[in-house]
């Protein structure tokens, strides 16, 4: 019993600051400053792979952050626009966090796949749409 009090007090711990992060990206996005929204990417260059990241949007540029080494020589392309939205397929799902959104934006490169979860989706919708990506 004690283990599952200590467990559900993790939990809402976890949560609470999960949602003050977002709270407080949400009011630096609001207020222009430049923001990093963790994502996931599926570049050409690496089709089969999604790559772990971080999208800084400014209100000039977006730029992508790589978290691993996979990603570090991958760069997003210049003439980056957001084509559509969709949910992930049931295969993504197993990769993917399933309640995520996924951008498609097309490119000379072809197409670039974006994940972010639901409440980050407008800051990089916006950032796309707004702002043309730089390396």
């Amino acid at each position: 019993m004690i283990e599952l009090a200590g467990m559900a007090a993790a939990a809402a711990l976890m949560a609470w600051l999960m949602r003050r992060k977002v709270r407080q990206r949400a009011d630096n996005a609001a207020q222009g400053s430049a923001i990093r929204v963790p994502c996931l990417i599926k570049h050409p260059s690496h089709e089969a792979r999604w790559l772990r990241g971080r999208i800084l949007t400014t209100p000039t540029a977006v730029v992508w952050e790589p978290r691993t080494k996979a990603g570090a020589g991958v760069a997003l392309p210049a003439d980056l626009r957001p084509v559509g939205v969709r949910s992930p397929s049931r295969r993504e799902a197993w990769r993917i966090n399933g309640r995520s959104g996924i951008v498609e934006c097309g490119s000379a490169e072809g197409t670039v796949l974006v994940a972010v979860m639901p409440n980050e989706l407008d800051h990089v919708l916006t950032a796309l749409n707004s702002a043309g990506a730089v390396e």
